[in-house]
């Protein structure tokens, strides 16, 4: 009898199992497309920019996800999906124009953002959130000189949040950790760092003065000192340590090697100090880059693949219904997602081309959904400058042979700066840079300019660290947007 109660126990916990197992893959199938759109929507900003239209859409998903939760009517639940689809799609579209429009508001907010202002000047970064999103809802109802005086509005007030927050975070708290490097006498184990760290308070200092509103570099090098500050009280510590054991050069030395090594090997890779530690650095910084690399191609295949996959099932659906009504020709929807097939055929072959035009120090290849995009890290201009150097015009005609891959797409060339120099300047500057180089091609190729535009972001869409030079040189740059043309043929 006690036997056939746990069996009948097990049975019925596997039936519950199979059950929830079922719930969560129904709500996977329901929600997902759903979800993508949430996240496209998410990254491109929309729930500042086009607040009305994000808020609509959440609503309408949060209702889905509770009538779901209450077991509600399934083809209301769907529908709530749809309608909040079409929102969140809507709203992504909306940030295409607002982020153009407040390009130097978002700037602002990035910046008081990177300076955590939402930390430290809470109620000062409210009111800016708020006019931000006053202004994009003026947009979305269409009055854009209103939204534009609330974006300027809410710039200032951003700017005023990342100025407050730099004093109160970074600034003060390298100042208390001075006068405990002080009080602690770490001046006597690491005097240069400390010099260094009491050198970067004033400048930091003095920048927030004369240039309230461009306070990259005052953020830059407040941190930058806090860190020396830390920096030295280390030192100090790692001194008192090597006295105390005694420690030999060649100890020091082969202790420094270790987190190379680790590193080395985490990368698969054997790294030598024989000949000092340039090579192996150089070693790791390669490897590194070349699995970015990798990893960019194969983000950009699994686009691919899942814009054929869906082709491919609509397709499907269109070629089911044919046999399930007996029908010997192909729908109008069918020769659509046929068509589609075709294209997205020929422009993956044309996608793996470009790649082969240019080295991976030339420019980075890279795929977003449909669109081809052109990373051109090998043009640089010089500082504060839009004229094309003669050095790069090899790299241009190479851009120019892989444009003409795409007979009909449009391209649009974009400028981008770092973060370095005033808003308004950098927004001016990238937009000059991206027409210098239409210019080019205009002037010297054979361009379609009706299928050509340009636009400049100024520092409002970093790829990499503005903080490292690194970082920096890499955000000064042009991508050139190919946006193939998918056309559907009947």
């Amino acid at each position: 009898m006690k036997t056939h109660v746990r069996l009948i126990g097990t049975f019925l916990v596997l039936i519950m199992a199979l059950g929830s197992l079922h719930s969560q893959g129904l709500q996977a199938s329901l929600f997902d497309d759903v979800n993508k759109s949430m996240q496209m929507a998410k990254n491109a900003q929309a729930d500042v920019l086009s607040p009305r239209a994000f808020g609509d859409a959440m609503d309408e998903y949060n209702d889905a996800k509770e009538e779901y939760d209450k077991n509600g009517d399934l083809a209301d639940i769907r529908e709530k999906i749809a309608e909040a689809n079409s929102k969140f799609r809507e709203a992504t579209e909306n940030t295409k124009v607002s982020a153009v429009m407040f390009s130097s508001a978002l700037s602002a907010r990035i910046d008081a953002i990177s300076a955590e202002a939402e930390k430290y000047v809470n109620e000062m970064w409210k009111e800016a959130e708020e006019e931000m999103k006053e202004a994009a809802e003026k947009l979305e109802k269409g009055d854009a000189n209103k939204a534009e005086e609330k974006a300027i509005e809410a710039t200032s007030l951003y700017r005023k949040a990342e100025l407050e927050s730099i004093k109160a975070n970074y600034l003060n708290n390298a100042k208390k950790l001075l006068e405990k490097a002080d009080d602690d006498k770490v001046y006597k184990e690491a005097p240069k760092t400390i010099a260094e760290a009491q050198s970067l308070v004033a400048q930091a200092e003095k920048e927030l003065l004369e240039n309230r509103y461009d306070t990259d570099d005052a953020r830059y090098l407040a941190k930058e000192a806090e860190y020396k500050a830390l920096l030295a009280i280390n030192i100090a510590k790692e001194e008192e340590i090597l006295e105390d054991k005694d420690f030999e050069t060649e100890d020091y030395l082969l202790m420094s090697y270790d987190p190379l090594i680790r590193i080395g090997e985490s990368l698969n890779l054997k790294v030598k100090f024989d000949k000092g530690v340039d090579i192996p650095v150089s070693e790791i910084i390669n490897t590194i880059n070349e699995d970015k690399l990798l990893i960019t191609n194969l983000e950009s295949a699994l686009v691919s693949q899942q814009l054929t996959n869906e082709n491919l099932e609509a397709l499907l659906r269109e070629q089911q219904k044919i046999l399930d009504k007996m029908k010997g020709t192909l729908t109008e929807e069918a020769l659509i997602a046929q068509s589609r097939l075709k294209r997205l055929e020929d422009i993956n072959a044309k996608f793996e081309q470009v790649q082969q035009i240019f080295d991976k120090e030339e420019a980075q290849v890279f795929r977003q959904k449909d669109d081809v995009i052109i990373r051109m890290i090998g043009v640089n201009f010089d500082v504060g400058k839009s004229q094309i150097k003669q050095e790069d015009y090899a790299l241009l005609t190479k851009l120019q042979k892989a444009m003409n891959l795409f007979s009909d797409a449009s391209i649009v060339i974009e400028g981008h700066t770092d973060s370095q120099g005033g808003d308004d300047l950098n927004l001016k500057l990238s937009q000059e840079r991206a027409d210098a180089v239409l210019s080019y091609l205009n002037a010297n190729t054979t361009v379609d300019r009706q299928r050509f535009s340009t636009i400049g972001f100024g520092e409002s869409r970093p790829v990499a660290n503005n903080e490292t030079i690194a970082g920096r040189k890499v955000n000064r740059r042009i991508d050139v947007v190919i946006k193939p043309n998918f056309q559907e043929t009947k």
